[in-house]
């Protein structure tokens, strides 16, 4: 039989998989193997098929029967950057040889692993050799495969891992509804970064949303990647380390700083629901077979731990839930929730920009594999010497806003659909019905360009505008001013009434306040009931009045 390689492989790593060689290799794969199903999740936005490869024993490919084996379910999303590519020929690779080599034997045996090799298919398909072209000058961009890669954004022009909150593009709400459906206890993001000049193969990084309410989760998710990361540096020789950038580009003493807290990041989004998280970043200056050779290594390291260690993986997954219901069924108003991370300041036109700072805490420090400082300040990869650099860890995050979590919220019926793709449970008052609730008063609307999130996508063929050329401004965002009020009210028949206490209740109090700096309100999807000096649409529930009775 005919050795099945990725295109990767296949041509020497001079190219990349277009979507239909990834959907050929699933499908060869899936007739090799009984431990291998294709799973077809819904439609791209120019309609190419979004599929995931499932990879289990004992014929393990729904989420019932994952739950009924007490597996630990893994759910692996690569290629959401199509520039990005590494984590889509890795997937299929291991895939590939977890089924038809000895490698999954006792891996797939604890675990259930849900692949998605290629989030972003129209992305992928829109190749060209200038896509993320190398320009250590701006720090960006990769050494590419000859070949080329695809695009940043999707075909329609949405940055998928700036989309997690607002689900703006298809490709989103298909993914959302598929992480509902198997609901993983552990999902690995896949990404490819530029930026610093430091020595590390690969970086990595959780979620940093809300430390203090998801302590024991987040303790274990550190603790877990460096584990994780000690044994890729052993079996495979890669080096890696968290996530981040000088935080004054150029200056190795000034910290080493993470990215925004930001739930519309996939890290932090999930991090709201409880769950175990991975991000997952190679090199862009270190060349394509070895970015591939290094997600690969950390896949597979991952996937040991989990199976190693699957009840306590288990065990914090189901605890981080039971806290989750608990907040909302016994609200405490000493149980705060960050809502808001932005420090707001003013650019030179006047205009309401934002910064998320993180901070160090005291005897946090990060230790740097990178190069003399001349190197790091021509911006020259690799640098002539080697050295180690320590500076503080910029990684804790405090929020500028924060509320306790309410039993529930009142909120308009125009927003079902927008709960729905969630996951978030309501239900509709059949009468009116009297709440005694917490509102706000909305003192001020400004609206500030939100960076990064949405692009014009240049015909196929064409390379997309990097960033340091700061393409055309797309998306912007509604920030209110508010003040709070208590007051007894009636809401009409229709009004939806939102229990906090259910899995994505943490999450849903992000998405409804009106200060939050990604939900809903600040998506500009309440725009059109909002009026400065009234009512904010969304209520939070303090007591519920007589349930009137049904109609006969």
């Amino acid at each position: 039989m005919k050795e099945l390689l990725t295109r990767a492989e296949a041509t020497n790593y001079q190219e990349t998989s277009r979507h239909a060689d990834v959907l050929a290799f699933v499908d060869a794969l899936c007739a090799r193997t009984k431990l291998a199903r294709r799973v077809d999740f819904g439609q791209s936005g120019e309609g190419q098929p979004m599929v995931a490869l499932v990879v289990s024993d004992r014929n393990c490919f729904t989420p019932a029967l994952a739950r009924k084996q007490k597996k630990v379910v893994v759910m692996v999303e690569a290629n959401i950057h199509a520039g990005e590519v590494e984590g889509k020929e890795s997937v299929l690779a291991l895939a590939r040889d977890l089924t038809l080599t000895k490698l999954g034997q006792k891996l797939l045996d604890r675990l259930c692993l849900v692949l998605v090799p290629n989030f972003n298919p129209d992305g992928n398909d829109r190749i060209s050799p200038n896509n993320r072209k190398l320009n250590l000058a701006q720090l960006e961009g990769q050494v590419n495969p000859p070949g080329g890669v695809g695009t940043r954004y999707t075909g329609e022009g949405w940055n998928l891992n700036r989309d997690n909150m607002k689900q703006e593009a298809p490709e989103t709400r298909c993914l959302a509804k598929l992480h509902q459906e198997w609901w993983p206890h552990v999902f690995i993001d896949c990404h490819t970064t530029d930026g610093s000049i430091h020595a590390f193969d690969l970086t990595y990084d959780t979620s940093h949303s809300n430390e203090p309410l998801f302590s024991e989760l987040r303790s274990f998710n550190r603790v877990m990647l460096d584990r994780v990361a000690a044994a890729v540096s052993k079996r495979h020789g890669f080096q890696s380390f968290w996530y981040g950038n000088y935080k004054e580009e150029g200056n190795p003493r000034s910290g080493w700083h993470t990215y925004p807290s930001l739930p519309r990041f996939g890290s932090h989004y999930r991090g709201l629901l409880g769950r175990v998280d991975v991000l997952l970043e190679t090199y862009s200056y270190i060349d394509f077979p070895r970015r591939c050779a290094v997600m690969r290594a950390w896949l597979l390291e991952l996937f040991r731990d989990a199976a190693k260690n699957a009840s306590s993986y288990l065990a914090i997954t189901e605890a981080e839930g039971e806290r989750i219901l608990a907040r909302g069924e016994s609200p405490d108003v000493t149980q705060l929730v960050g809502i808001n991370y932005g420090v707001a300041t003013r650019d030179e036109k006047g205009a309401l920009v934002f910064e998320y700072p993180a901070h160090a805490k005291p005897g946090d420090e990060a230790e740097i594999l990178a190069f003399d400082e001349a190197s790091i300040t021509a911006r020259r990869y690799p640098g002539k010497r080697p050295r180690t650099w320590r500076m503080p860890h910029h990684r804790t995050f405090v929020p500028t806003q924060a509320v306790s979590t309410p039993s529930a919220y009142l909120v308009p019926e125009s927003l079902a659909s927008r709960l729905e793709g969630h996951g978030i449970r309501f239900e509709r008052l059949t009468a009116a019905q009297r709440f005694t609730v917490d509102s706000y008063r909305v003192a001020r609307r400004e609206e500030t360009f939100s960076p990064d999130v949405a692009a014009n996508v240049p015909p196929p063929g064409e390379a997309e505008v990097p960033l340091s050329q700061k393409p055309k401004p797309v998306r912007f965002e509604t920030v209110l001013t508010v003040s709070p009020e208590r007051s007894s009210r009636e809401f009409p028949r229709g009004t939806l009434l939102v229990p906090t206490a259910q899995r994505a209740g943490t999450l849903a109090v992000y998405l409804l306040e009106p200060h939050s700096d990604d939900g809903f309100c600040r998506w500009q999807f309440l725009d059109k009931d909002i009026t400065v000096g009234e009512l904010y649409p969304v209520h939070r529930v303090v007591d519920a009045g007589p349930v009137p009775r049904k109609a006969e």
